[in-house]
């Protein structure tokens, strides 16, 4: 992948390198004068203050200093203030990527509460601009490249959500196309398994706050959750990675396996807990979700079938407690807004070390109704790569939350 082109005596490079133009740029002895294109519009925001922590404040001065840049925040950590506080310093008119319509609602919705704007939206059928617009980067990727560039130039900051997304190419395309004078992206987890981590840096700039799970922990803005492994009886001959596929199958179908993590649900949940299972397949979380009801709980899947209202209204009902069991696929790995989560089951085996880190994230904000939190990590002990993943898994739990992996232990 090549990120610098060279073509009739001019180069082009991302945005977000420019300080490595400068330092190779001094290295060489050259002086460097820059014409400045991006954009400020003249329209300027007259928005009320959003209170901001110590360390929230610290990025926004930072953005407003630098003009671009990543902020690092664990999940609960207050992203999405950061970005809120940014556009109220900065009074310009604000466009915010999303991948998700869960994400869209979400920012839209706090817009609304924090700032009294409503925020316009791309995305969903739907077109309409505001102070703040929402866009979902598959609608604008759409677009004729006339069209979307006159769009673009209306706005003077550019808020990038789960900024890790800007590797793939239809995220840096529209990012690189974005005169805004000021870019801003928003992540928990900056590291990708595939060895893209640098082209954060290519197109939004260096970071601008990195902050730990510990550092937050220890302000009280995050709680620790306990983690308890369950063992199953699951057994299967695996040989090659080609059986991978029909290892996944397996394990959803295995009824002693499904039992045991529907019993698991129900007795958290009778005990008044809002509780979310993970799993990998849409046919095994509608399996889930039909076994909690059948025990008498409330409950519901949330996969990629259901439609943009369905979703809306179920997370509405999580948060209102009204609805005590949410069993998701990946859609719930990112951007999950449910401050009254205190029990995640892990119901499908995986390492990915970003999916671990955000679904623990999920159990750390606090709230007054809120249970100590507990993670349950079902483990197949019996398959020997499955065990495997689950120490890479503790091991991550172990970083994460300051413990001794020796410390997480069955109950």
């Amino acid at each position: 992948m090549c990120f610098l082109e060279e073509r009739e005596g001019r180069v082009r490079l991302p945005r977000g390198a420019v300080h490595v133009l400068r330092r190779e740029a001094d290295r060489a002895g050259l002086k460097l004068t820059f014409d400045d294109a991006r954009v400020l519009p003249r329209e300027r925001l007259e928005l009320p203050t959003v209170p901001l922590r110590a360390y929230q404040s610290r990025a926004v001065d930072s953005l407003a200093t630098v003009t671009q840049g990543t902020v690092v925040l664990p999940c609960g950590g207050g992203k999405t203030r950061v970005a809120l506080g940014a556009i109220t310093r900065l009074k310009t008119p604000a466009l915010v990527l999303v991948h998700t319509h869960d994400l869209a609602e979400q920012w839209r919705s706090e817009a609304l509460e924090r700032l009294g704007v409503s925020a316009g939206l791309v995305g969903a059928g739907e077109v309409s601009e505001g102070p703040i617009t929402v866009a979902l980067i598959q609608a604008l990727v759409q677009w004729p490249s006339a069209e979307l560039e006159s769009f673009l130039s209306k706005f003077g900051l550019l808020i990038l959500d789960e900024a890790h997304h800007v590797a793939a190419s239809t995220f840096h395309a529209v990012v690189d196309l974005c005169p805004a004078r000021y870019r801003l992206g928003l992540t928990a987890t900056p590291e990708r398994e595939d060895g893209l981590t640098p082209l954060l840096e290519l197109f939004l700039g260096r970071p601008l706050l990195v902050v730990t799970h510990d550092e937050l922990v220890a302000a009280g803005v995050l709680t620790v959750p306990l983690i308890r492994t369950v063992s199953t009886s699951f057994t299967f001959q695996y040989r090659s990675a080609r059986d991978y596929s029909r290892l996944l199958s397996a394990i959803a179908a295995d009824v002693p396996r499904n039992s045991l993590v529907v019993e698991s649900v129900v007795r958290e949940a009778t005990e008044g807990n809002t509780c979310l299972v993970l799993s990998g397949r849409v046919d095994h979380c509608e399996h889930l979700a039909q076994s909690v009801r059948a025990a008498g709980i409330r409950a519901s899947a949330l996969t990629g079938k259901v439609t943009r209202e369905q979703r809306k209204a179920l997370l509405d009902d999580a948060r209102g407690g009204r609805l005590q069991v949410l069993v998701a696929t990946s859609l719930a790995d990112e951007g999950l807004d449910l401050p009254r989560l205190s029990r995640v089951f892990l119901a499908f085996p995986g390492r990915s070390r970003a999916r671990t880190i955000q679904r623990l994230g999920r159990l750390m904000r606090p709230h007054p109704s809120k249970a100590a939190p507990v993670l349950f990590d079902f483990v197949d002990k019996r398959v020997p790569i499955l065990r495997r993943h689950h120490l890479e898994r503790r091991r991550l739990y172990s970083e994460v939350l300051g413990i001794a992996a020796s410390e997480l232990r069955a109950p």
